[in-house]
């Protein structure tokens, strides 16, 4: 009785913390960290060049409830010691203007590493403005080849599954000339970041195309992933149109979530799986 009186408590003071969060307009979010602790793993590292991890940061709840004031933050770090770990800031403020913010932090080794071998890097970002708030994250590098991969989540019964793409490459490449670069260069995060929404847009670090039969899956229609997705396929089934294959770029260093609805709730679509099936082909284009 007294662990449960525990662990209520602690669930009531943290609802009416985050009444108070909510009450004040306090947005403080980022992309790839959360107050519960998120993992990024990157299975292909090269272990010898810099890893450069770009953290955006945001004074959010959606397009419509916004921060109104600037929102300052500290950041903090710890790493395995077979790396060097440089932040380009050591703190931030997402101003109301914008309300966004980025950091990088690059990850350097100061000691030969070998397939296999593996680097933790701790992230801790608190506000310090006037509501605090704690977002977390952990990222582990694992010496191999950089690449991109994907995994499906479900289970019998459930009535969609959640296909999860993670795109560990550390650049983009140029799809059109602009500048100085030409068709096929390589720029790595920072270059990117620096260019305008114009030349961004001539540029890709994962282009990703989806198939699925409709007969068997069905797109989540109200998906962001959707919105921004090219290339659309669709295929006429009994007289109707349903999609049945996309292109989506996703950004360096990032993954994306895209669920599915399931024809038939019985069956199981985990991929990997012993038979190494997927119900959803995913290509690098």
């Amino acid at each position: 009785m007294i662990s449960l009186v525990v662990v209520f408590g602690r669930y009531i003071t943290d609802n009416i913390n985050n009444y108070f969060l909510r009450s004040g307009e306090f947005y403080f979010e980022s992309d790839k960290l959360s107050e519960e602790g998120t993992t990024l793993q990157v299975d292909n590292w090269s272990g010898v060049d810099d890893y450069t991890i770009t953290i955006n940061m945001n004074s959010r709840k959606n397009n419509i409830e916004k921060a109104t004031y600037d929102i300052s933050y500290d950041i903090n770090y710890s790493s395995t010691d077979n790396v060097i770990c440089n932040l380009s800031k050591e703190e931030g403020i997402i101003y109301a203007s914008t309300n966004t913010d980025y950091f990088n932090l690059t990850i350097t080794p100061n000691t030969q590493l070998r397939t296999g071998d593996k680097v933790v890097v701790d992230i801790e970002v608190n506000s310090t403005s006037q509501y605090q708030k704690t977002l977390k994250g952990q990222f582990i590098l694992v010496v191999g080849q950089e690449n991109i991969s994907y995994q499906i989540t479900d289970e019998v019964k459930s009535p969609y599954l959640e296909l999860s793409i993670t795109n560990t490459l550390s650049y983009y490449t140029v799809r059109e000339s602009f500048g100085s670069y030409k068709e096929g260069d390589r720029i790595d995060t920072d270059t990117y970041l620096a260019l305008s929404e114009e030349d961004k847009n001539k540029c890709y670090s994962g282009e990703i195309k989806i198939e699925f039969n409709p007969q068997e899956v069905l797109l989540d229609m109200t998906s962001e992933v959707y919105n921004k997705a090219k290339d659309i396929k669709t295929t006429l089934i009994n007289g109707k149109n349903y999609i049945n294959g996309f292109t989506i770029n996703i950004d360096a260093i990032s993954s994306v979530d895209i669920r599915f609805y399931k024809v038939d709730v019985t069956k199981d679509y985990t991929y990997p799986n012993a038979n190494n099936e997927s119900i959803i082909k995913v290509t690098s284009t």
